[in-house]
């Protein structure tokens, strides 16, 4: 059977390689420039927000896949919390699947809110292992503000990590016009 469309194989591995290639590039930025910061707040998650691509571009079950995968590769360079981007890049992708029948996801307040709700729930686990940490009250006051800082910057950055991935053919404003074009002919 041919499949003709979106889930073309030439275009499914042509998305593929694109994704991960964006991925890598991402990954790349966040390992040698990001982590080098002076301030902890400032250390932001760069492939939480493309979880909300990879969730829009590609079916739920892969997308979980890759979500997972690239949590675990990241989950592997950090070195501390084990788990955290797995759990998080997995719960991000259900998210927008679930929510994506309901919400325009192509609006970048809705992206900013639904990455800072996960950027959230990812600053929150953090901070819990954190705070079993023997240490004293200032010091972990000053975690959970740069933490608390750090979901106000990962919101505020969603909309521009998630663009370059959307499929811009297939939703730019182009196309738009010409779907509104075609609807209103297609009344007449």
């Amino acid at each position: 059977m041919i499949a003709f469309g979106p889930f073309a194989p030439a275009n499914t591995a042509g998305k593929m390689i694109k994704f991960i290639l964006y991925c890598l590039l991402v990954l790349a930025i966040q390992a040698h420039l990001i982590d080098r910061l002076p301030y902890a707040g400032l250390r932001v998650d760069l492939l939480l927000p493309v979880m909300f691509a990879i969730a829009d571009e590609f079916p739920p079950l892969t997308g979980v896949l890759l979500g997972g995968l690239l949590g675990f590769v990241v989950d592997n360079f950090s070195g501390e919390f084990w788990g955290l981007h797995v759990g998080s890049y997995v719960v991000t992708v259900c998210l927008v699947n679930m929510a994506s029948e309901k919400f325009d996801w192509r609006n970048p307040a809705y992206q900013m809110g639904l990455i800072g709700l996960c950027a959230l729930g990812q600053s929150i686990a953090l901070g819990l292992f954190l705070s079993f940490v023997p240490m004293d009250a200032p010091a972990l006051t000053s975690i959970w503000t740069g933490l608390g800082v750090r979901t106000i910057l990962s919101a505020i950055i969603a909309p521009f990590l998630i663009y370059p991935m959307l499929n811009t053919r297939k939703y730019g404003l182009a196309a738009q016009l010409a779907g509104i074009q075609r609807d209103e002919n297609h009344r007449r």
